[in-house]
Order: C-alpha cells, then sequence, then structure tokens
C-alpha cells in the first residue's frame, strides 16, 4: 500500500513503513519541527521500485517488517543512488542490527520512542547529503578533467609559478619527445628555438606576471632537433587570495596547417607573378579568383568586383557559346579541356590564347570548382602567320603563289558549282621583260615586278586572285561570273590600269602583257587542266603579236572579240540616245486595274536592233556606266509618268529598279530628290525596286538609305524575294512597301506543289508583315487564278501584257484586265 500526500515543497521525503499511522506519526513530527515538505510511504518492494523513479531528498525506513526488511530497503535505495540519505527509524532495532545497518550504508538510525531527534538528524543527513553529492560529483569532473587531458590531442603542461614544469601530459611527450620525467622541474626553455625572436619569451613572462592569459604562435624545437609551429594559451592559475599558483600551457602543433599557409602564399605569389591568366570558378562558371595578370588583360583595377563575371565573359561573343559547348561536355566526362581560343582583352582586342580548364572534384565526386589558364600565344601565331605567309606567298611580290593559288582556285571552283557561275583563269606574261633585265639591271627588274603586283592587286574584287605563277608571268583568278564574257571586263581594267608607265627608278616602262584565257566550265573542270589551257591560250596570244588576249576555246574567241565591240559600242550608247524605255504594267489581281508600271531599260543598236537587257546589263555592271545608265531611266520614268499625268492618265505610280552601284552610291538620294524636283514627280507615285541581295550586303546601311527614302516618301520594293539570303529580323525592320516573288516561283506553281507552297508562304509573309506583294513572271490563266485564290494583291507578266514602249503602253492604261 502506498500513500502520498503532495505539499508546494522543495524538500520530498521517502518513507518505508508498514504501519501509516507510525508514518503519519513520522509526518507530523517533521511538520511541527517547521518542515515543509512531500511525501510518500510505501511498505513492498514493489511500490519502493516505483517510487524510485522519482527524485527524493531523503529515505526514513522503518527496520523490521512483517513482509518487507529494512535491510532489503537499504540494498534497493543504495543500489539506486549511493549518496541519498538513508535513515532508520525504528521501535525493536538492536544495538548490533543498527551498527550492521551503518555499515551497509545507512546514514544513522533513530528509535521511535525518542522522535526528539528525528530532526536534528534528518537537518544534519540533508546538509551532509548536498556535501557527499557535491565531494562526489568533484571527483568524477576532476577524474573526466584528468581524462580529458591525458587524451587530448593537444599538449598540456603545467608549471609552478615559477615555471618549473610540475606535470605534462601524453600528447606532450608525443609532439615533444620528451618525457614526463626528462623534463619534470625543468622550465620550457628546454623547447627554446634559437631563432625565435629575442624578446619574445619576456613579453611571454610580462603578459603571465600582469595575470593575463597569453595566446601565441610559438616554434619549439623537439627532442630531436625537429622544429615545429605550435599554437599556444598561457593562463594563470589563481587561489582565492587571487595569487598565481600555477601556469596552463595547452599546445596545438599547427605546423601542417602553417606549411599549407606557407605554400598557399607561395602559390598565390606565383600565381599573382605569372603572365598567364589563371582563374578559379564555381562550378556554374562564374568568376571566384583572377590573378593580376588577369585583371590586367580584361582590364580590370584591382577593386573591381568580378562575381558578377563568367567563364563566358572572357571570349568573344562569336566564340563563346561554341567554346562553353565543347568545354562543359568533356569537364562533366574527362576533368580536363585543352585548346586554342580567342581572349576579350581590355579596349575591345582580342588576344590567341592556349586555354587549359580543369574540373577539381570534391570526395563525393561532385565538381567542386573549376580552375583555369589562358597563355598568350600571340607571338607564336604572329610567328606561325609569317611561317605560312612564307611558304605561301612569293619573297619578292608578296602575291600568293603557285600553291596558294591552287588552294584558291579549288575554292573558287567549289562556289562556281554550287552557285551555277563561271570562273575565268588569266595567264599573264609580261611583254619584253627580259629585255629591262638586261638594259636595266635586275635589281630594276625586280623593282618592276613589285610595282605590276602592286597594281595588279588594286584592280581586283576582294574574292579575286592573282598571283606570281614564276618569273615575268602571273596568274589571276576571276571569281563568280554570271556570264564568261565578263573576263573580258577584267582584262580591260587591266589595260586601262597599264596605260600609264611604271617607274623604275629614273626610269619609266610601259608594261603590256600576252594573256591566256581559260574557263570553268566552258574549257574544263579542274585545276590543273584550266591552268594548262590558260597556259596554251597565253602562247597563242604571244605568238600573235605584242599586247593580245587569246581564250583557249576559238568559239569564246569570237564571242569575246563580238564582247568588246558591244562593251565599246556601250559606251557610247547614252551619249547616242540609244536607249529606249518601256514599261510592264502590274495589274491588282481582285478588280484588273492597273496598279503600276515597271520601267524597263532597252538598247535600241543602229546594227544589231533591238539587244536584250541579259546581254548588255551585266556590262554595264561591270563597267561602272550603271550608274549614270541607271540615272537615265530614273529620270525617263518620271518624265514618262508626268507625260501620261498631262494626257490624263492618272498611273498610280511607276517603278524603277535600282542596282547595287547605284544604290551603294554616295550621291542616290540627291539624285533622286533632285529628280523629283525637276520632273514634278510625287514622291508617292515612285517606286523603287531593290533586290534582297543588296540589302543584306549591308543590313545597316541599307537601313539607313531606305529610312531616308520612306522620309521623303518614296516607295521601296524587294524584288526577286525568295532567290537570294535573306533574314526575316532584317525583313521586318526595313522600312519596305511591296515584295515581289520572283519569277521562278511563279513559273511552275501550278504544277510543282513546292513552289506552290512558298508563293502561298510569301503572301502571307507579306501580308502579316503589312507590305503588298506582286508576283512576276506570270503568263498563264492558271497562275493568275492561283494568285487570286490566295489573295495575292498584284501580278505582272507576259499574261497581262508584254514590256512596250511608253507610246504603245498609253493606249493600255484605261484597260481592265479580267
Amino acid at each position: 500500500m502506498a500513500t502520498t500526500r503532495d505539499q508546494a515543497a522543495q524538500l520530498r521525503i521517502l518513507i518505508i513503513e508498514d504501519v501509516e499511522d507510525d508514518a503519519l506519526l513520522l509526518v507530523d513530527q517533521l511538520i511541527s519541527g517547521g518542515f515543509e515538505f512531500d511525501w510518500q510511504y510505501v511498505d513492498t518492494e514493489i511500490s519502493l521500485s516505483a517510487a524510485l523513479s522519482r527524485p527524493w531528498n531523503i529515505v526514513l525506513s522503518d527496520y523490521s517488517m512483517p513482509t518487507f526488511s529494512g535491510a532489503r530497503a537499504l540494498q534497493i535505495v543504495r543500489e539506486h543512488d549511493p549518496d541519498l540519505p538513508f535513515i532508520i527509524v525504528s521501535g525493536a532495532i538492536g544495538e548490533l542490527a543498527a551498527v550492521e545497518a551503518i555499515r551497509a550504508g545507512a546514514n544513522d538510525y533513530v528509535m521511535k520512542d525518542n522522535l526528539a531527534r528525528l530532526l536534528p538528524t534528518v537537518d544534519r543527513e540533508l546538509r551532509d547529503s548536498r556535501l557527499r553529492r557535491e565531494r562526489r560529483e568533484s571527483e568524477q569532473m576532476l577524474r573526466k578533467l584528468s581524462l580529458v587531458v591525458k587524451q587530448t590531442t593537444d599538449s598540456v603542461f603545467i608549471t609552478d609559478p615559477q615555471g618549473h614544469i610540475e606535470y605534462v601530459n601524453p600528447a606532450f611527450e608525443r609532439l615533444t619527445g620528451y618525457a614526463a620525467e626528462e623534463v619534470s622541474t625543468s622550465k620550457p626553455d628546454i623547447l627554446h628555438f634559437n631563432r625565435q625572436q629575442d624578446g619574445f619569451r619576456p613579453e611571454i613572462w610580462r603578459t603571465l606576471s600582469r595575470g593575463e592569459v597569453y595566446r601565441g604562435t610559438l616554434v619549439n624545437r623537439r627532442k630531436d632537433g625537429g622544429l615545429f609551429y605550435e599554437e599556444t594559451v598561457i593562463a594563470p592559475l589563481k587561489d582565492e587570495h587571487h595569487r598565481t599558483t600555477h601556469f596552463v600551457s595547452t599546445g596545438r602543433d599547427i605546423s601542417l596547417r602553417v606549411q599549407a599557409e606557407q605554400d598557399r602564399t607561395r602559390l598565390a605569389a606565383i600565381l599573382e607573378a605569372t603572365p598567364d591568366l589563371v582563374a578559379i570558378l564555381d562550378p556554374g562558371g562564374g568568376l571566384r579568383y583572377l590573378n593580376r595578370s588577369g585583371r590586367e588583360l580584361l582590364g580590370l583595377q584591382s577593386q573591381d568586383t568580378i562575381e558578377a563575371r563568367s567563364l563566358k565573359d572572357l571570349f568573344p561573343e562569336r566564340v563563346a557559346q561554341r567554346l562553353l559547348g565543347e568545354i562543359m561536355p568533356a569537364l562533366r566526362c574527362d576533368n580536363w579541356w585543352t585548346g586554342e581560343s580567342t581572349l576579350r582583352v581590355a579596349g575591345g582586342g582580342e588576344l590567341p590564347v592556349s586555354l587549359v580548364v580543369l574540373a577539381h572534384r570534391d570526395s563525393d565526386g561532385h565538381i567542386e570548382y573549376l580552375s583555369t589558364t589562358a597563355r598568350d600565344i600571340s607571338e607564336r601565331k604572329h610567328f606561325e602567320a609569317e611561317l605560312e605567309h612564307r611558304a605561301t606567298h612569293d619573297s619578292l611580290t608578296d602575291l600568293p603563289n603557285r600553291y596558294f593559288l591552287i588552294d584558291r582556285f579549288n575554292s573558287a571552283l567549289e562556289r562556281a558549282r554550287r552557285h551555277g557561275t563561271c570562273v575565268a583563269v588569266l595567264f599573264l606574261d609580261l611583254n619584253n621583260f627580259k629585255r629591262v633585265n638586261d638594259s636595266l639591271g635586275h635589281a630594276a627588274g625586280d623593282t618592276l615586278l613589285q610595282q605590276v603586283a602592286l597594281r595588279l592587286k588594286s584592280c581586283l574584287r576582294p574574292n579575286d586572285s592573282v598571283a606570281r605563277h614564276g618569273g615575268d608571268e602571273f596568274t589571276i583568278i576571276v571569281d563568280d561570273l554570271g556570264r564568261a564574257e565578263s573576263a573580258l571586263t577584267v582584262l580591260g581594267k587591266l589595260n586601262t590600269l597599264f596605260e600609264t608607265p611604271v617607274d623604275v627608278g629614273s626610269e619609266e616602262v610601259y608594261v603590256t602583257f600576252s594573256t591566256g584565257i581559260a574557263l570553268y566550265p566552258h574549257d574544263g573542270d579542274t585545276v590543273d587542266d584550266l591552268l594548262r589551257y590558260a597556259d596554251t591560250a597565253m602562247y597563242r596570244a604571244k605568238s600573235s603579236g605584242s599586247c593580245q588576249y587569246r581564250f583557249y576555246s576559238p568559239e569564246m574567241n569570237a564571242r569575246g572579240h563580238e564582247f568588246l565591240r558591244m562593251e565599246a559600242d556601250l559606251g557610247r550608247a547614252l551619249e547616242l540616245g540609244e536607249f529606249r524605255l518601256y514599261g510592264q504594267p502590274q495589274v491588282e489581281v481582285r478588280s484588273g486595274r492597273l496598279a503600276c508600271v515597271e520601267a524597263l531599260i532597252r538598247w535600241q543598236h543602229p546594227a544589231r536592233g533591238l539587244v536584250s537587257p541579259t546581254d548588255f546589263i551585266p556590262l554595264l555592271e561591270n563597267s561602272g556606266m550603271i550608274i549614270a545608265v541607271g540615272e537615265w531611266v530614273l529620270r525617263q520614268a518620271c518624265a514618262q509618268h508626268r507625260q501620261w499625268r498631262g494626257a490624263g492618265f492618272d498611273t498610280q505610280r511607276i517603278a524603277v529598279n535600282v542596282s547595287a552601284a547605284q544604290f551603294s552610291d554616295d550621291g542616290f538620294l540627291d539624285k533622286v530628290r533632285r529628280t523629283l524636283h525637276e520632273e514634278r514627280m510625287p514622291a508617292q507615285r515612285l517606286e523603287l525596286e531593290i533586290t534582297e541581295n543588296i540589302v543584306m550586303q549591308d543590313p545597316d546601311g541599307a537601313s539607313e538609305v531606305l529610312r531616308d527614302l520612306h522620309a521623303l516618301g518614296v516607295r521601296t520594293a524587294i524584288d526577286d524575294f525568295g532567290t537570294g539570303y535573306s533574314s526575316l529580323a532584317y525583313l521586318k525592320r526595313f522600312p519596305l512597301d511591296v515584295l515581289k516573288i520572283d519569277r521562278t516561283f511563279v513559273a511552275d506553281l501550278d504544277r510543282d506543289p513546292g513552289d506552290a507552297v512558298i508563293v502561298e508562304a510569301s503572301i502571307s509573309l507579306a501580308h502579316k508583315l503589312g507590305l503588298e506583294i506582286v508576283a512576276e513572271g506570270v503568263e498563264s490563266r492558271q497562275q493568275l487564278d492561283f494568285l487570286r485564290d490566295h489573295r495575292c494583291d498584284l501580278a505582272q507578266g507576259f499574261c497581262l501584257s508584254r514590256p512596250l514602249p511608253g507610246e504603245a503602253l498609253q493606249e493600255l492604261l484605261p484597260k481592265v484586265w479580267g
């Protein structure tokens, strides 16, 4: 049976008693003595064990109980808590039993017939219990501290106030190599390192003598003479009178850390001193460290932050994405990447570098950080380029040599095969060069060759090539020719260029060539064959007399002579008034009404009759006459439109084609303004047609010209849409009015599903861009019906009308096409 009475007090008393009245008697006795407490009484072993799960300050126990003895209760309590006060309160315990109980761990006993002793006994035992518990806890703590000192990896030694060593722990022995008995009564100077600063150890004692704790790093010497770095804390131990009784020194061997810091310092110094760029990056490529050379290359000051920069910022935009696409997969797979690239440096310049990027992984195999080094290889690249240049160029004239020419020739043939164009190879032999060498000397001959090379280079297009074939022979590759006869235009430029003499020292030398010409694809399709044929043609020219040219093909010779005669006639055609202006209607597909007339030039030759534009317009473009003739067409078209308006025919507008040379002419806009003013032409009635290739050659420059035309009120159209290289993004930017679908797509749209799709898509695109759409080359009713069904705006072609002279066309102006 167990009874509990709870009171709000700190004291808790457990009573072991088989008679409840006796338990209450003890409680009353304690209360009368001024105790305030919680209490519980138990009378069985089971209830005692359960009660001990709660904390108690003292146990009062009967000794003789019918079912439970006091000795057993004492045993259970002592197993639970050896310091818990246990007082026997019995009415029948004998002296021997009492002594035995005291020996077993009881703290005292009180007879029930003398309860006056109970109060002082309880008070004394509570006080002694606290002291015993505190002493036991102190002893346990002391044992723990002793174990800590013995088992710690830090060195610990204790000295008396004079600094004599009284105790060292095992870690001290392991660190210094000295056994405890070897250093007993010695001073710490036994570890003194002679290279230590002279005032260093005295400073320690001055700090300690002030009662302060010393903290610092010492360089000590082991018993075997080896040195080690020790992070040391020395503290004074003071008694209750604040007198120092001992000093305790704890030290930690930081030799590895110091060595690592020294290594890092040396490495950092090396990294900062190296001329290579060195960077450390996070796994995503963000910069975390950049050495001094890297900052100088990138134009960063020491105070500039780098955290916002990444690996891709080191490279020009054109290579960054491609390069990172190579680097990152290689790092994930192989942990390294090496190669050559271009670094973006301060001032917007570029620097060729040899690049190494490494991935550094943690213990789990994840990439922890990246490192990269970039070495300047510009000098090597320059040297390599110089070597390559020497290997591929003639040392005297600095022109490409035969080997380099063959490489360029192969590239020109590949382009011609892809685009269906012609390539001409001109083999030039300098006439009478031997006479110059013999009369003026070899130095003069070398100077002549150098001057000739400079003139040859000056008259060629960027994609053409000229090379010294050997001796006094030169080879020219003319690329991207629309017509084979156009090679003679280049020859004409050369002849004009050498009409003035070449200065050789104090002498003037007139230079003439014998020229052989071979053509791809007319004469052959391999480099070796064409070079051999051009050489053969050159010897034919040479045998025909000085300053002659010959094609390899006899047929081409005849055509060439005809071409030159036509070119000569064309040069006089504008002056003689032989050009004619024709026009072809552009008709609204839905209504059949005339919307626009495209002005077209024709050449009325006095002997040849009406010459096709395909025969003479390339000659105009190659000769440069296209600018003057183009201005004539513009003025004539505006005058024709004014004439129609005067006759009462209000044609909506007239369209004029603009060549590439006109469009890039600096005076083009002024010519348009002047023509509009002088011909009293409403700007909105003039439409200028420009091919997409023209505007895409220089999109920014083209955009500026188109904006100026738009500001004038002149309409602009993109001609031959879909046949060249165009960017929809640029088309959206340009201030355009019209797109013209090229005739090549219209010709087969009723038979070729692919062409039909292109035409349909072009119509849809134009409408979405807010542009008018015109289909060229409409030659059948089926084509016209297709265009009408797909909402094409305008149509132009033989189905509606052929190009006609102005007078004949005037009769059609009121017509409505069905």
